[in-house]
């Protein structure tokens, strides 16, 4: 049984999530317009008293990088190295943490106007899987 060489785990989980964060960016700029972008932008502003949030949202999408790089490590000995690998490894973590992410934000948020249908999941789907695959191709044993 190999082992994970951590080093490039979380190098290339870095990378995935800088990736990730581009593409949210792009996606939400392109496809939800301005208004929605703006929306997005003040909700992750910082307020005067705390400058957590923006830090606590760079955190979360570098973890999910992590986390997609690590996944695909861990599956890498059973399914071979990769594109086909990293994609199962992106749609795991994509059943896990975005589909959770959009019932939250359905539930708690039903003022935030996200498009209807299934545009949504299908290009976070495209955005975590494209992340995945940077992540992997950093990815070395």
């Amino acid at each position: 049984m190999e082992t994970i060489n951590w080093r490039r785990v979380v190098l290339g989980g870095v990378l995935a999530g800088v990736v990730l964060i581009v593409l949210a960016t792009a996606f939400t700029a392109l496809f939800l317009g301005r208004q929605e972008l703006r929306a997005a932008i003040r909700a992750f502003r910082p307020p005067a008293s705390s400058s957590g949030a923006l830090l606590f949202f760079i955190f979360v999408f570098l973890f999910l990088g992590v986390l997609m790089t690590w996944w695909y490590a861990a599956i890498r000995p059973r399914f071979g190295p990769g594109p086909k690998t990293a994609a199962i490894a992106g749609l795991a973590v994509w059943l896990v943490a975005v589909v959770e992410l959009l019932r939250s934000v359905a539930m708690f948020e039903p003022s935030l106007n996200l498009p209807p249908g299934p545009m949504l999941p299908v290009f976070y789907l495209a955005m975590i899987i494209a992340s995945t695959e940077v992540g992997a191709w950093v990815y070395k044993e």
